[in-house]
């Protein structure tokens, strides 16, 4: 069986069995109303009749007399005196007859002129009415008749009730049935890939889980996009390394298959050779550094606590100024080289953080400035602590500011991406393994810091990198 169809059935069983406990509750109902009727006009024809025997019996000489000439049919006549005593009963011996001074009815007649009481009988299924007056000389005539009880009319009425339930049974399944269809067939026609576009016909009650369908849905194309993103990335990123490592290592076997064949005997060619396979080798020695680099941070972006520590180093506080000096120190002669200007600008700042990794970040984005840069240009590295517009807290940052080739706005999104160069028509005799960037960007959001671009092309580039506020560090 289908889930619909099993859906379609206990809707259906629903609604029948409501509809048949509605039919059976309202057949209770009426006979209990139909009884109840019954026992009040019974009691309004029995305080008549009572009032009747009361008037005949105050103008008889003799009480006695008169009830034994008295018949009423299915109407039972007591004549009880002030105490209590029965003094006659058309239906029992009254010298048998228990005291009836306690009886409602006759306490109310003593007390009020008249009384009336009804008692159900469960042996015969009846309610016995009583009505009570008091007579001129103070002794009461009660005269009782008995009314079919609950039970008894619901015997009564069995066969129209069966008939009844059974009517209304087949009522209730054909209306069930077209019900049941009809309740179903909305959700039937629920398109689970396109859920908004149901809630104009769905029910209302629907809509907050269309909506979470919709959600849900909406994330999974989300979840599946990155992962699509991301094993383009691998493929990509496969291809370039294969590529990156590829030539180094072609460039060095060739030379060194030269070397080692004889077939390079000058003294000048073997220094030059060994200075090429020298610089391929820092090369390939660079590629893998970026790359373990690089494999450090993911792993410690999907890690927590001790296994990103263990990573990438325990986090401890860093003075950025002296750490910026000793990255222009190490690049004064690579900056000279290029005549390019190396400045430095710095304000007290301190952030808690990975030493190896911040300045790493701040070295490669130093290197990039140097690296796409005009001879005669500048490179100006600063830091300090500032507000920004949108966070009044003050904020550390580095700065890297240079007056290089600058970056169109249509790459600016994609420099940060692994081997992406700005200017592919140099970008080896540029030198860099293209994972520079990549670090920066991972290692700022290792540190939980924000990078900003501004950059225009031919005018240079500013990068700065700002941390998040930082708690009091004592130095």
């Amino acid at each position: 069986m289908s889930s619909h169809q099993s859906l379609s059935r206990r809707v259906f069983v629903t609604i029948l069995g409501m509809s048949l406990t509605t039919i059976i509750v309202f057949a209770l109902a009426l006979t209990l109303i139909v009884q109840q009727r019954l026992v009040h006009a019974t009691s309004a024809e029995l305080a008549d009749e009572a009032r009747v025997v009361a008037a005949s019996l105050n103008s008889a000489p003799s009480h006695l007399t008169m009830l034994r000439r008295l018949h009423l049919e299915n109407i039972r006549v007591t004549l009880v005196d002030p105490d209590g005593d029965v003094l006659f009963d058309s239906d029992t011996d009254a010298s048998k007859m228990e005291d009836h001074a306690d009886r409602p009815e006759i306490e109310q007649a003593i007390s009020t002129g008249y009384g009336s009481a009804e008692r159900s009988s469960t042996t015969l299924g009846e309610v016995m009415l009583y009505q009570a007056v008091r007579l001129a000389d103070g002794s009461v005539v009660r005269i009782a008749e008995g009314e079919a009880g609950y039970l008894a009319i619901l015997g009564t009425l069995s066969l129209p009730v069966v008939l009844m339930v059974v009517g209304g049974a087949v009522v209730a399944v054909v209306v069930a049935r077209r019900e049941s269809h009809r309740i179903i067939e909305p959700l039937l026609e629920v398109d689970l890939d396109h859920p908004r576009r149901n809630v104009q016909n769905a029910y209302s009650e629907m809509e907050p889980m269309l909506e979470r369908i919709e959600s849900q849905r909406q994330e999974l194309k989300r979840q599946m996009r990155v992962l699509a993103d991301n094993d383009r990335m691998r493929r990509e990123f496969t291809a370039n390394i294969t590529h990156e490592l590829k030539t180094p290592l072609t460039t060095v076997s060739g030379y060194a298959e030269l070397i080692a064949n004889g077939l390079v005997t000058d003294e000048a060619d073997l220094r030059d050779f060994g200075r090429r396979i020298y610089s391929e080798a820092g090369r390939l020695t660079s590629l893998v550094n970026d790359i373990l680099t690089l494999s450090n941070l993911d792993e410690a972006e999907r890690s927590e606590g001790d296994s990103a520590a263990a990573a990438l180093g325990a986090r401890e506080p860093i003075d950025l100024p002296l750490m910026l000096d000793g990255i222009v120190q190490r690049l004064e002669q690579v900056a000279s080289r290029s005549e390019i200007d190396l400045d430095l600008d710095c304000a007290p700042a301190m952030v808690t953080g990975v030493p190896r990794l911040v300045d790493e970040l701040a070295y490669n984005l130093t290197s990039n400035a140097i690296r796409y840069n005009h001879p005669g240009g500048s490179v100006t590295l600063s830091c300090g602590v500032e507000a920004t517009p949108d966070c009044d807290c003050p904020t550390p940052y580095i700065r890297v500011a240079d007056t290089g080739i600058g970056i169109a706005p249509e790459e600016q999104e994609k420099i940060f991406e692994r081997f992406y160069r700005v200017d592919k028509s140099r970008s080896k005799a540029r030198g860099g393994t293209g994972l520079g960037l990549a670090i920066v960007k991972h290692a700022a959001s290792y540190h939980g810091a924000r990078i900003e671009l501004e950059s225009e092309l031919g005018c240079g580039t500013t990068i700065t990198v700002r941390f998040p506020a930082q708690e009091q560090i004592e130095v």
